[in-house]
């Protein structure tokens, strides 16, 4: 190549690269590069509206972050002020917490915020020396509002939580009276298998008592399922199929038959109570069954012996000291009722914990009226564990002198 091609070709080269510098340092990224954004106030707290009040111990201002050159340009702490009502709060602290999406500093330990309408100016610096203000008024009350536990809200809405009491007992007494049904009907239910159809068939060979024996065997194998899946799956979620599942189930039958038109949709405390009883009558129902079973077959063969029925025996020899046995055990469950009552809060029965659960979304304050709710949970089961044991002595003696 001749030398005067290539002075041209490198001059060219030469030119293309000055003008993509300078396309560089003039694009749009680098001027911003180059520019300093301050500080810019968001927010300030105490402000008027407040849903949780104002304590009175912090102050706090929402941030947008300063850059200079492009670059973060942090807050320096001690060069942020605060005024109160013209005065400058000497000895105040502060906790700045910067994220790019919004930052917070925090001012307290000033002097306390008399009552009436108080005059907060703020000014922040950046290490740069960039700075952002902002001036606003409270009306102040003067009071600090409570801490982690609100004393007065306590007092102010106990009564309204422990009017569920009543909604919470209605729902347990009639749960545990047709818990005890269904319980004693499946453990019935479980004591008709006498035998295995090997066993039947090799004492009888006969097929007219083996389709007997099958018959027979359909309250065992009814009474089976009923215990497996009712104790087999969680309390809430047979709440939450009973309340919301059977309505679908109903208007589904409407639509293939008018005879379902008559069927209305259970409400959420025939729901609970319908939960509650099955559940907990499929556990009593073994409970039942081991009672029953600890009564010693002798009772049964002298009442066999003397001309009574299976059926009288059961119900005047068997079942009687049978309640005796399982009384303990029916009694705490029936303690354990009262406190799963509080699981019908998800379908809006108002119970105590639903009622707790009411005020605290009034106040946005959960703890203080959670707390009556336990106390008033604890106050039912220390009363009925009371009687339980006096029940339990009691049972106890006229076994000692039976």
């Amino acid at each position: 190549m001749p030398r005067n091609n290539r002075l041209v070709f490198f001059a060219l080269i030469l030119v293309t690269v000055v003008a993509a510098i300078l396309g560089i340092l003039s694009s749009p990224a680098a001027a911003s590069a180059s520019v300093s954004v301050p500080p810019k106030i968001i927010s300030a707290s105490p402000y008027t509206g407040m849903l949780s009040g104002w304590g009175g111990e912090t102050i706090s201002v929402t941030f947008e972050p300063a850059t200079r050159n492009g670059r973060p340009d942090p807050l320096v702490e001690n060069r942020c002020d605060l005024w109160v009502n013209g005065v400058l709060a000497k000895g105040v602290r502060r906790a700045v917490s910067e994220a790019p999406y919004g930052s917070t500093i925090q001012f307290s330990n000033f002097p306390s915020v008399p009552k009436g309408t108080a005059n907060f100016h703020v000014v922040l610096k950046t290490k740069s020396g960039q700075k952002a203000e902002k001036s606003w008024s409270f009306a102040a009350t003067g009071e600090k509002v409570p801490g982690l536990i609100n004393p007065g809200l306590m007092r102010e809405w106990s009564g309204y939580i422990v009017r569920g009491i009543g909604w919470t007992l209605y729902i347990t007494v009639i749960s545990a009276v047709l818990a005890c049904v269904f319980g004693l009907i499946g453990a019935l239910g479980r004591l008709m298998k006498t035998m295995t159809f090997r066993a039947a068939w090799k004492r009888h060979h006969s097929w007219a008592y083996m389709a007997g024996h099958t018959l027979r065997m359909i309250p065992y194998w009814l009474a089976t399922f009923y215990a497996s899946i009712f104790r087999g799956t969680p309390l809430l979620l047979q709440i939450y199929l009973i309340y919301y599942a059977l309505p679908a189930f109903i208007d589904y039958m409407r639509v293939h038959s008018s005879i379902w038109d008559r069927v209305g949709y259970p409400g959420a405390i025939v729901s609970g109570i319908a939960a509650l009883s099955l559940n907990y009558g499929a556990y009593l129902s073994e409970v039942f069954r081991g009672g029953i079973q600890s009564i010693p077959k002798g009772q049964t063969e002298a009442a066999s012996a003397l001309g009574m029925s299976r059926w009288l025996n059961l119900r005047l020899i068997v079942l009687p000291q049978a309640f005796r046995v399982v009384t303990p055990t029916m009694g705490n469950y029936f303690i354990s009722l009262i406190k799963d009552t509080s699981l019908l809060s998800v379908i809006a029965v108002p119970e105590i914990l639903k009622r707790a659960q009411l005020v605290g979304g009034m106040f946005y304050d959960y703890l203080s009226p959670l707390l009556v709710a336990a106390i008033i949970y604890w106050g039912l089961t220390i009363f009925f564990n009371f009687w339980q044991g006096k029940l339990e002595r009691r049972l106890h003696r006229d076994r000692a002198r039976a």
